[in-house]
């Protein structure tokens, strides 16, 4: 295990990528990776307090600062936790003020110069907390945020109980996943792993999706957020429909989603990004930081293409990328954007602990007992305006959800709906019938066909104004 002293240290690679969109808005929430829950049973703000400090002194990367040095990012662990708790009492008790207070919590920008990790604690009533744990996303992800909440629990309870956590020792630390990406990216196999990920892209273009504005000159990452829970019957069918084909059910959603590109964007080869783990070995486990890697994932469709050969498409593209995986995609295309459209899986099933989802339209989400408390997930929209659009689907045992993010700089809530609605409509004939032709599902629904057929009978004079006509002349149909 790497001894961290005070000197400074080197940044990966994903992590010079988070410090540039830093610098280029400092004041954006974007890349804030945030876990809110609600606490429902007797706590001691005390105690969390203390937890808070014992995580943070587990973790190096949650008591790291980050500047420059020659030109270059650094990050400086500090000897002590440069984060406390922080506490408040909401004034009322209902939901709209709730939610508001715990997206505050998460949204607020970090001063990654200082901290980039904090926790509130917002008392709701002597019985009912709200816990925001809140990242940037230069030392945490998506699996992160769940080893952070874990920890601070496990923590918690140990400070309440006087008994040290019951914790794996971290045999490594995240100075060592830095240290190895070095390594492997100077070597002849990282060299050949670049070669690779250029040659699979086939000089094919990025995704573009219809804009509903033209793109500014400095993106403001600002976002939003439409949510989806699919179908039950759909996404009961979905294990069968990707064993059919061969393929993982991640591969069947991820094929499915091409085709929806490629219907909307007209578009018949293209590339788009599938968010990966570079968490490698036992380990790096229980470690908090961003282990991460977008591959860039390529897609080409046929007359011919159907859902069955777009998913196996998929599948053996993203089995490829893998065996790249160890080396960072920034690395391999540093002069130009390769995707500003993604794609990824959080198995909710597999986070401990395995809080459920929130049912799209709902504050809160079902609550399960950890650690003498009941929790539940608070519904926080989180990553918007990274990139023009980003899928997060969400899976668990019982429901699959769908999370589009997206940037508001270029796209209107209404397209985004449009294309929530069009993926589902697009699934649900996936499963159902997976050698269907991708161009063989209507993406509209009825009233939009209808509507569109009646514009060779309509004239001016049945619009009430102007802003009616282009609403309607909008709703045209992708590809």
């Amino acid at each position: 295990m790497t001894t961290t002293t005070h000197q400074t240290l080197p940044l990966t690679a994903v992590q010079e990528t988070m410090w540039t969109a830093y610098r280029v808005a400092p004041h954006s929430a974007a890349y804030n990776i945030v876990m809110p829950l609600l606490l429902r049973g007797p706590l001691d703000p005390h105690a969390m307090a203390r937890a808070v400090t014992t995580v943070a002194d587990r973790q190096e990367l949650l008591r790291s600062a980050f500047t420059e040095q020659d030109g270059r990012p650094v990050r400086t662990p500090c000897p002590h936790p440069p984060v406390t708790l922080e506490t408040h009492d909401l004034d009322t008790t209902d939901d709209t003020t709730l939610r508001h207070a715990v997206h505050e919590a998460g949204a607020r920008p970090f001063h990654l110069e200082t901290s980039a990790f904090r926790v509130v604690l917002l008392r709701r009533s002597d019985t009912e907390w709200a816990l925001v744990t809140a990242a940037h996303h230069i030392v945490s992800d998506f699996t992160s945020r769940w080893l952070l909440v874990r920890d601070l629990l496990d923590a918690y309870t140990a400070h309440t109980t006087n008994t040290p956590p019951a914790w794996r020792p971290l045999t490594a630390t995240y100075t060592d996943h830095t240290t190895e990406e070095h390594r492997h990216t100077a070597s002849e196999s990282g060299q050949r792993a670049a070669d690779r990920w250029r040659t699979s892209l086939h000089h094919a273009p990025a995704a573009q999706l219809p804009l509903d504005r033209p793109r500014p000159a400095v993106r403001s990452l600002k976002g939003g957020t439409v949510t989806r829970t699919l179908d039950t019957t759909t996404a009961q069918n979905l294990d069968t429909a990707a064993a059919t084909a061969h393929v993982t059910p991640f591969a069947y959603l991820l094929g499915v989603f091409q085709a929806l590109t490629h219907r909307w964007s007209g578009q018949d080869e293209f590339v788009l990004g599938v968010p990966a783990t570079s968490r490698m070995g036992k380990a790096h486990r229980d470690i908090i930081g961003c282990y991460l890697n977008t591959m860039p994932v390529h897609a080409r469709f046929t007359p011919a293409s159907t859902f069955t050969t777009t998913a196996q498409q998929a599948g053996e593209n993203v089995m490829q990328g893998m065996i790249n995986i160890r080396y960072p995609c920034a690395l391999a295309f540093p002069q130009a954007t390769v995707f500003r459209t993604a794609l990824f899986l959080v198995q909710m099933d597999r986070m401990d602990p395995p809080v459920p989802n929130v049912p799209p339209g709902h504050t809160t989400g079902p609550s399960i007992p950890y650690k003498g408390l009941d929790i539940a997930l608070i519904d926080v929209p989180q990553q918007e305006g990274q990139l023009d659009l980003l899928l997060r689907i969400e899976q668990t045992p019982h429901d699959i959800t769908t999370v589009f993010s997206y940037d508001t700089d270029i796209l209107d809530r209404t397209t985004v709906e449009r294309l929530a609605d069009g993926y589902e409509r697009m699934l649900t004939a996936a499963v159902t019938d997976p050698d269907t032709p991708v161009t063989a599902v209507e993406l509209a629904t009825a009233d939009e066909t209808a509507a569109l057929l009646a514009l060779g009978t309509t004239t001016s004079d049945d619009f009430d104004d102007f802003d009616d006509f282009a609403s309607f002349e909008n709703s045209w149909e992708p590809r």
